[in-house]
């Protein structure tokens, strides 16, 4: 069950992140067509753009989060040669990681209140901006879970059981398990 919601979770974000950017490119060149071709362009095609990029750059960053392909500058790798112990110290980021997203989560969620009280809409359009501005709570929410998912595989890892098995491609930190079951196996 697990699998199928961590699935339909990627299909959805997957899924808006392509709507929102085809939208947003089609909305981008209908204006510079408009404006430099027949000089009339569109008021709040600009504030649309904004408000889709709020959607696509945030299930962006959720996505990286469950893809765990953000960039990083990983240099644990060199630094600490035993696999076991590697394990240890990724579990101890992604504890620090998981409590600065909750801090995140707070805050988007204040701030999604907030906006809920004050009914802001946006300049030209009047747009009411919580359309926008869920996006931060959403993507937070769901960094949250899936910081927690990747927490708790690297807590397993350390105790010495399978990594979680959460999507057909294997990664390298599931590849980092079968190293460490191969080094205790011959050792």
């Amino acid at each position: 069950m697990g699998l199928i919601i961590w699935n339909f979770l990627a299909k959805i974000e997957r899924t808006i992140m392509f709507v929102t950017s085809i939208i947003i490119v089609v909305l981008v060149m209908i204006q510079v067509i408009l404006r430099y071709i027949f000089k009339q362009p569109i008021m709040g095609v600009e504030e649309m753009a904004t408000m889709l990029g709020f959607w696509m750059y945030f299930m962006g960053a959720a996505n990286g989060s469950r893809e765990r392909s953000h960039i990083k500058a990983d240099l644990l790798n060199v630094i600490v040669k035993n696999p076991k112990k590697l394990v240890y110290v990724k579990a101890g980021v992604t504890l620090f990681t998981l409590i600065m997203i909750a801090i995140m989560t707070n805050w988007t969620w204040n701030y999604v209140a907030w906006s809920l009280k004050t009914f802001e809409r946006s300049p030209s359009l009047r747009i009411p901006m919580i359309y926008s501005q869920m996006a931060l709570f959403v993507s937070a929410v769901l960094m949250l879970l899936y910081t927690t998912v990747e927490f708790v595989d690297y807590m397993l890892q350390a105790l010495g059981k399978r990594p979680l098995q959460l999507s057909m491609y294997m990664d390298a930190d599931e590849q980092l398990l079968d190293v460490v079951d191969t080094k205790e196996d011959k050792g």
